[in-house]
């Protein structure tokens, strides 16, 4: 039983999700969702989580949970070494649901079929804003806790962070 509307297990290898622009992603982009990490592991040496679009690198060790914004913050994890495993747990609020809400209980298609050229214009310029908005929602670095260790590395290429 959960709050969130959906859940998946991440069981093991590299990930990484495309940054949602200007089309609907899973995640809804005003919500946090919860990550929790699973597996036998050492953190000093993997299994890090790497907060792309924030250019950080943070300890992630098994049994440790974190709150993103999934919809809005592209992540992927640094590889764990030979004979060691790292899983993990999302839970999210799908994105469906708001956009069935927004379409009037609808689905984008029946609201395709059915809508005005007036509401169909007013739809895509709430949908074209509505990830700048949930940004600015958020908290910027100097809110935040400075209790976590959080490592910055240089670049976004995944390819330059070391084991990944």
């Amino acid at each position: 039983s959960s709050v969130f509307s959906a859940a998946t297990f991440e069981l093991g290898g590299p990930h990484i999700r495309a940054r949602p622009i200007g089309l609907p992603d899973r995640f809804q982009a005003n919500s946090w969702s919860i990550l929790t990490a699973l597996g036998v592991y050492a953190p000093l040496h993997g299994g890090h989580i790497i907060l792309w679009d924030l250019g950080l690198v943070v300890s992630f060790p098994a049994g440790s949970t974190i709150l993103i914004p999934a919809g809005i913050i592209r992540y992927s994890f640094v590889k764990v070494r030979a004979g060691e495993r790292r899983y993990s747990l999302l839970q999210w609020a799908g994105a469906g649901v708001d956009r069935w809400l927004e379409n009037g209980m609808r689905t984008d298609e029946e609201f395709a079929a059915e809508a005005s050229r007036l509401q169909h214009q007013q739809h895509e310029t709430c949908r074209r804003y509505a990830h700048e908005d949930a940004i600015e929602a958020f908290p910027i670095e100097d809110e935040l806790p400075q209790e976590t260790m959080i490592y910055e590395f240089l670049g976004t290429n995944p390819d330059e962070v070391p084991g990944h």
